[in-house]
């Protein structure tokens, strides 16, 4: 028997929320399935939570999402007799009524004395886990209390705004003892409070951010450093905190990375570095601004990288597709002239038109399809406005050359 719970339990909490390691994350999967039908709720519960998505763990972790499964095994984890699982289908909405009258505990409030003595004997998900119970007013129903159990509905709130604070103990306690997850729900306290209960205290959640930085957990390290980085002194500090985040696998963390070596402000400008850095942040799919920048570097074709259209289109796309339009002047060039992709002038105005900024490859792409009628009714007046707008991008002027203003103001081909 392990130390809080089974030693298959006791493992699968180590190697997926104690520390920051995919392949030992990988690894719980198969024991905790096994132990889940020998009749281990705990272990259903956890594997409950590693099939709930990435809220639910590391972003990072190897886990897929299934829903249906996340229902069979908290019902069964609450069946089995887990009280961690009776907790915890609180938050996900599954504690049903007839949950309720399944489980093995005559009420809410055994179960959580169950989780309670572990938490005060040193679990640390036990301790995240009654912190969740005041944080979001579970312990509202554990306790079985009403508005008319008070006196009055000030003493009703005293009480919500005593417990909802009855979080912070335990959450720190989880937090400082290696839980880096357990820092998540402490800083949306602080940073944004609680309507009518707690204000919000933006100085705490900077500190809980830097603690978490330098307790060394990589999404902290992430989330901190860059937030130095925009502090004017304190870049380079900022810049080893991501540095740190993804060479312990926070993918994100290599944008920071890379921008710093690409723009060259804090440290010395190296393109060929900065490419490499954001390649490895491709590996996660959903942080657009590797993508986004990879695909500039190959579309400028900027010191000592190679211009390649082909990867800046197939780059650049994929960050669009992901609901990004930072890029979207880049590749309706590539799409207006056939840059390593069908020529489509029709996709062109639409990624330009779509774009919430200005640019002078924007401008110079709207004139010229306005200009020529590429894909359009041809409007030499309006495609001379934009290319006039793009006064600094030598292409756009030397196109505007093609056109003239005649005596009667009339925008025409020279």
């Amino acid at each position: 028997m392990g130390k809080y719970f089974s030693d298959v339990v006791d493992q699968a909490l180590e190697d997926i929320y104690y520390c920051y390691d995919v392949s030992r994350a990988a690894r719980v999967i198969e024991p905790l399935t096994a132990a889940a039908e020998a009749g281990d709720g705990d272990a259903s519960y956890i594997l409950s939570r590693c099939l709930s998505g990435p809220q639910y763990s590391w972003k990072y972790h190897p886990y897929q999402c299934d829903d249906d499964k996340v229902e069979e095994y908290v019902r069964k984890s609450i069946l089995q007799g887990s009280a961690m699982g009776v907790l915890g289908s609180m938050r996900c909405g599954m504690f049903t009524p007839e949950m309720k009258e399944k489980m093995p505990f005559k009420n809410l409030k055994e179960a959580w004395d169950v989780v309670y003595e572990k938490a005060q004997e040193g679990s640390l998900f036990c301790q995240n886990m009654i912190g969740n119970t005041y944080f979001w007013l579970d312990i509202v129903d554990i306790e079985e209390k009403r508005m008319e159990d008070f006196p009055s509905k000030e003493a009703f709130g005293a009480y919500l705004r005593e417990s909802t604070l009855a979080c912070i103990p335990w959450f720190e306690k989880a937090f400082k003892g290696g839980m880096g997850f357990a820092g998540k729900n402490l800083y949306h306290l602080y940073q944004s409070g609680e309507e009518g209960l707690v204000q919000p205290q933006p100085q705490k959640a900077q500190e809980i951010a830097r603690l978490g930085a330098e307790l060394g957990y990589p999404d902290w390290e992430k989330n901190y450093g860059a937030e130095l980085l925009k502090q004017s002194g304190r870049e380079m500090e900022g810049l080893r905190y991501c540095e740190s985040a993804a060479g312990k696998g926070e993918l994100s963390a290599w944008y920071q990375v890379g921008f710093a070596y690409q723009t060259g402000k804090i440290v010395p400008k190296d393109y060929p570095y900065a490419l490499s850095c954001y390649e490895k942040g491709l590996a996660d799919t959903e942080s657009v601004g590797c993508y986004n920048k990879a695909g500039e570097l190959y579309f400028l074709g900027e010191g000592g990288i190679a211009k390649d259209y082909a990867k800046a289109v197939k780059l650049l796309t994929h960050a669009h597709e992901q609901g990004s339009n930072w890029g979207n002047d880049m590749l309706g060039i590539c799409y207006l002239f056939g840059y390593e992709c069908q020529k489509d002038p029709v996709n062109a105005r639409k990624l330009f038109e779509e774009a919430n900024y200005t640019s002078d490859l924007k401008n110079y792409g709207l004139g010229l399809i306005y200009a020529e009628g590429m894909g359009i009714a041809e409007d030499i007046k309006k495609g001379a406005e934009y290319l006039q707008k793009a006064k600094e991008y030598a292409p756009a002027q030397e196109a505007l050359q093609r056109y003239k203003k005649t005596l009667f103001g009339k925008w025409v081909r020279k």
